[in-house]
C-alpha cells in the first residue's frame, strides 16, 4: 500500500510501504505477522514478527506483539527511541504475563524487528533472528544482528555462514518476545537518505533468497510488487517455514530539526536490558538525549548550583534594593 501524504504536520518526508505474509508452502499455520503503515502525525512504522511455540501460541505472541508495540507508539508521548524501547519492554511484559496466566499458551515466544522513520533519522529495534536490510545505491547492508545460537558461533569464529545455514540448531533463538520477563533490545539508529529502501523479513525468506537477489528485487521494484516476488522467490524454494515481507521506499524526504540528539552513527547495534524496571528505558533516553534550552541547561557545570546561584542573586537585589531606599 502506499502512503500518499505527509505523516508528520508541515513535513514533505513520504515513504511508500507494503507488506504481506503467507504460511508458505510446508506450513499449515501462520506464526507470522506485520505492520506496515503509519503512525499519525509521527512517523512510519514497520514490524515483523516471527512466532514460536506451536499453533495457537506461537501466533498469539507475534499478533500481540505487532498490535502492543504499534497501540504504545501510537499513545506515546515521549521521544521516539524511549518510546520504541518501552513499547517494546511493554509488549514483552504483557506477552509473559499473557502465557503466566494461560496455560494453553505456556512457552510461547516472538522475534520482533521493527523500523520506524522520522524524517532524516530512521530508528531500528531488534529481538530474534528477523532481520531488516537497508538498500542504498548498489549495496545492501544487514542492520541487526541474529539472536541465535548459530549467529552467535559464526560471530565468534566458530561457524561458517554455509555451516550455520545447515546446522541442525539453526532454529534455536536466544533471545525472544515473552519468554522470560527480561529481553535485551538492539536499537540502532541511521542517517536517512532520498531514495533508500529498506525490507524487514523473517527467516523463511532470509534462509532461502540470497541477498544479492534481495537486493535486485527491492531495488528495481516497487514496494508491493518486490514484497510479490519476494514471497514467490521463496515459495519457489519450498518455503519450508512462513515467509513475511515488508518494503519501504523512501519517495521523499525532508531534513528536519528533531528534539533528541543522536549517538555517534554505528555499524554494530547497541543492546540494552529490558526488565520490569525503567533503568533499561533510562538508558535509551541518555544515548538519545532531549535536546532543547532545559536539556542544555542541565548539561552546564553551574546547574547543580542553581538554587545556590539564584538565592544569591537574590540577596544581592535585596541589598541593592534597601541601598537605594536608604538614599
Amino acid at each position: 500500500m502506499g502512503l500518499p501524504s505527509p505523516t508528520i504536520p508541515g513535513s514533505a518526508t513520504r515513504v511508500i510501504i507494503s507488506g504481506h505474509s503467507e504460511a508458505g508452502r510446508v506450513r499449515k499455520v501462520n506464526q507470522d505477522s506485520f505492520y506496515a503503515g503509519e503512525i499519525p502525525g509521527k512517523g512510519y512504522l514497520a514490524l515483523v514478527a516471527d512466532g514460536m511455540g506451536g499453533h495457537q501460541t506461537g501466533e498469539v505472541a507475534s499478533q500481540k506483539a505487532v498490535e502492543i508495540v504499534r497501540r504504545e507508539l501510537e499513545k506515546s508521548r515521549a521521544l521516539p527511541p524511549a518510546a520504541m524501547a518501552r513499547a517494546v519492554q511493554v509488549a514483552n511484559l504483557e506477552i509473559y504475563n499473557y502465557a503466566s496466566t494461560h496455560p494453553e499458551n505456556h512457552g510461547m515466544g516472538t522475534t520482533l524487528t521493527a523500523v520506524f522513520i522520522d524524517d532524516q533519522v530512521g530508528l531500528v529495534g531488534h529481538v530474534g533472528d528477523s532481520r531488516a536490510y537497508l538498500i542504498r545505491d548498489q549495496e545492501i547492508r544487514q542492520l541487526t544482528n541474529d539472536h541465535s545460537w548459530v549467529a552467535e558461533r559464526v560471530r565468534q569464529g566458530l561457524l561458517t555462514e554455509d555451516e550455520a545455514k545447515r546446522h541442525r540448531w539453526r532454529n534455536v533463538i536466544t533471545n525472544a518476545l515473552g519468554a522470560l520477563p527480561h529481553i535485551k533490545l538492539d536499537i540502532l539508529h541511521f542517517t536517512v537518505h532520498p531514495e533508500d529502501r529498506l525490507l524487514l523479513c523473517s527467516d523463511g525468506i532470509s534462509m532461502l533468497v540470497p541477498e544479492e537477489m534481495m537486493m535486485r528485487i527491492v531495488r528495481d521494484h516497487p514496494p508491493t510488487e518486490a514484497v510479490t516476488r519476494l514471497i514467490a522467490e521463496a515459495n519457489e524454494r519450498g518455503s519450508p517455514d512462513n515467509v513475511t515481507a515488508v518494503v519501504l521506499e523512501v519517495a521523499a524526504l525532508e531534513t528536519r530539526a528533531k528534539r533528541y540528539a543522536l549517538p555517534p552513527e554505528v555499524q554494530e547495534p547497541a543492546s540494552v536490558d529490558l526488565s520490569e524496571s525503567m533503568s533499561g528505558i533510562r538508558r535509551v533516553e541518555e544515548a538519545f538525549p532531549v535536546q532543547d534550552m532545559f536539556a542544555k541547561m542541565r548539561k552546564q557545570p553551574w546547574y547543580p548550583y542553581r538554587i545556590w546561584l539564584l538565592g544569591s542573586l537574590y540577596l544581592i537585589l535585596l541589598f541593592l534594593l534597601f541601598s537605594l531606599w536608604g538614599r
